[in-house]
């Protein structure tokens, strides 16, 4: 979900262009037609995600250069089922991230908070932009809605027939959407998921046409902490379960080596399962930055 905070013009003093070029500037969530911010545009997401704990040096590998795993190895995984994107013309879409509790060091950045380490998106309209603009490490996957009832609500993931993810909230059944909470709902500065005081971290890598063993580009990124205006209307803390099914190459050609290493890794105590529904002010992510 790229997100904003109040507006209606673009800030940019330059338009955004990216492949196929020769059509002008393109449109997506950091440019509309003629330029247009959707920064500021309500959307409704429901967030339900499990965090575990793990070993230290089984995340090590899975880190780019200049990260290195908190003392306390958190896995998150969760997913946000998202509506009424403005910047989608109405419409919405659903993505599943993981992420690792992570430190980065660099020459000028000491940054601790999660390390955003995958996502899925079920359409490609978020991926595309996410991935070349901002450097987001977006792949595709078909994720339904949730499936909520006694005694649970769960999510799945899977592409072409395979599920490659699946995840539950124990005792936990949803209702209809609380729509007669949102005009008296308080408005507070959060992170996607709702946390309150942490940054998250990507690395952005391009590979370099020809010289196929180089970059383009390849840097770690930030997105400041509490950048999101939220009016959170209701909440769930309990436990749950998460697992990862290991594939075949048959199975998933493109990110089998993806999938297959976040299976490997133990799960030692589960350490969360939640869910929250808030409304969310769209922030295009501008605020990123590059660590140095």
């Amino acid at each position: 979900m790229e997100q904003h905070d109040g507006g209606t013009t673009a800030t940019a003093t330059k338009p955004i262009y990216r492949m196929p070029y020769g059509f002008g500037p393109s449109v997506g969530p950091r440019q509309g037609p003629g330029g247009r911010s959707f920064n500021g545009e309500w959307a409704r997401t429901t967030t339900v995600g499990v965090a575990y704990r793990t070993e230290h040096d089984a995340l090590v590998p899975l880190m780019p250069p200049g990260f290195e795993p908190t003392a306390d190895p958190i896995v998150r995984v969760q997913c946000h089922f998202n509506t009424d994107f403005a910047w989608l013309a109405g419409r919405g879409y659903n993505f599943a991230e993981v992420l690792f509790s992570a430190v980065y060091r660099g020459e000028e950045d000491e940054v601790e908070g999660d390390f955003v380490a995958v996502m899925w998106e079920s359409k490609a309209d978020p991926c595309i932009p996410g991935r070349e603009e901002i450097g987001l490490p977006k792949l595709y996957a078909d994720i339904p809605d949730l499936e909520t009832g006694q005694p649970s609500t769960r999510f799945h993931c899977s592409w072409e027939g395979f599920r490659f993810l699946d995840l539950e909230v124990e005792g936990l059944s949803l209702n209809p959407w609380p729509y007669d909470r949102e005009a008296s709902a308080e408005s507070a500065k959060l992170g996607i998921g709702g946390s309150a005081g942490r940054s998250r971290m990507y690395y952005k890598y391009i590979p370099k046409t020809g010289d196929w063993g180089e970059a383009d580009a390849a840097y770690a990124t930030v997105s400041p902490p509490g950048n999101y205006d939220m009016r959170v209307l209701e909440g769930f803390s309990g436990t749950g379960s998460v697992e990862f099914h290991r594939a075949r190459w048959e199975d998933l050609p493109t990110f089998v080596n993806v999938v297959n290493k976040l299976a490997d890794l133990p799960v030692l105590e589960v350490t969360d399962a939640m869910m929250g529904r808030a409304m969310v002010a769209f922030n295009d992510l501008r605020d990123q930055r590059i660590m140095r």
